[in-house]
């Protein structure tokens, strides 16, 4: 895959993670599944070196914390956390 290739599937994947945010604010089974995905984006970030990017989504999972059974106590906070990180992916594609 070309590194704008990489970039674009990164984006895409960035955007998937908004949408199931939005569903997991009181889904607790999609929270976890958010957090799952959260881990799976740094580990990938980390493994393409973008480390600036990879410490916003580690920020961001320190903020995630799934409960069974009660609504996000973060999800404003998270939702613009994820706003920031698609802002600076976009930015970095259109360097690329």
């Amino acid at each position: 895959m070309t590194e704008m290739g990489r970039w674009e599937a990164l984006l895409n994947e960035v955007e998937k993670l908004r949408r199931l945010h939005g569903d997991a604010i009181c889904n607790a089974d999609k929270c976890r599944e958010f957090n799952r995905k959260m881990s799976d984006l740094l580990m990938r970030l980390e493994e393409m070196e973008e480390f600036r990017l990879a410490d916003r989504v580690m920020d961001a999972l320190s903020v995630c914390n799934p409960k069974t059974g009660s609504h996000c106590e973060n999800s404003e906070r998270m939702k613009g956390m994820l706003e920031r990180l698609n802002e600076r992916v976009k930015e970095m594609l259109k360097e690329k």
